[in-house]
C-alpha cells in the first residue's frame, strides 16, 4: 500500500533539469462529443494541480466551464535542449454551464485528459489534448463529453 501511494506521489513530480509546464491554450474543431468547435486554456501556476477553463458550441448550444483537479508527469522524454516529448494525465472537476435552445443550466462536471506535448524549446511546445467525462444535471441525466483538441504549450 505504501509503495503504491509513493508511486502516486512520485509520478507527478516534474524533472528538475526541465523547465515546468505553465501553461496552454488549445483549440477543437469537430473533433468534440457533443462539441463542434471549442477553446480552452490551462493554467499550471502550482505544481501537480491544474486550473482549467473553456467555451464550446455545438449545434443551437453553448457552453462554459471552469475545472481543476491533479496532475501526474507519466513520462518525460525531453532531452538537454529541453526538446523532446512529455506525457500527462490529469483528473479535473467543477463547474460547467450549458445552454440549450429552451433552458440554461449549470452543474458538476468531471473529465479525465490524456495530454501529450512536444517540447520545441524550453517553453514552447505543440500539445495534444483528449479529455472525456461528463456533466451531472440531475441524476440520471448525464450529458457525456468527449474532446481532442490542440494547442501551444507554454
Amino acid at each position: 500500500m505504501l509503495s503504491v501511494l509513493a508511486w502516486i506521489v512520485l509520478a507527478g513530480t516534474e524533472v528538475p533539469e526541465h523547465p515546468r509546464l505553465l501553461g496552454s491554450v488549445r483549440l477543437s474543431t469537430f473533433t468534440g462529443l457533443p462539441d463542434v468547435l471549442g477553446v480552452s486554456g490551462t493554467v499550471h501556476a502550482i505544481p501537480f494541480v491544474d486550473v482549467e477553463g473553456g467555451l464550446s458550441s455545438f449545434v443551437f448550444a453553448t457552453s462554459w466551464y471552469v475545472r481543476g483537479g491533479p496532475r501526474w508527469l507519466f513520462e518525460d522524454w525531453r532531452d538537454e535542449s529541453n526538446r523532446g516529448a512529455t506525457l500527462r494525465l490529469s483528473a479535473l472537476f467543477g463547474y460547467k454551464s450549458i445552454a440549450l435552445p429552451t433552458e440554461r443550466f449549470g452543474s458538476f462536471h468531471f473529465a479525465g485528459a490524456l495530454e501529450l506535448t512536444y517540447w520545441l524549446a524550453a517553453h514552447v511546445g505543440l500539445t495534444f489534448q483528449l479529455s472525456g467525462g461528463g456533466t451531472i444535471r440531475a441524476w440520471p441525466r448525464f450529458f457525456p463529453e468527449l474532446r481532442l483538441a490542440w494547442g501551444v504549450a507554454f
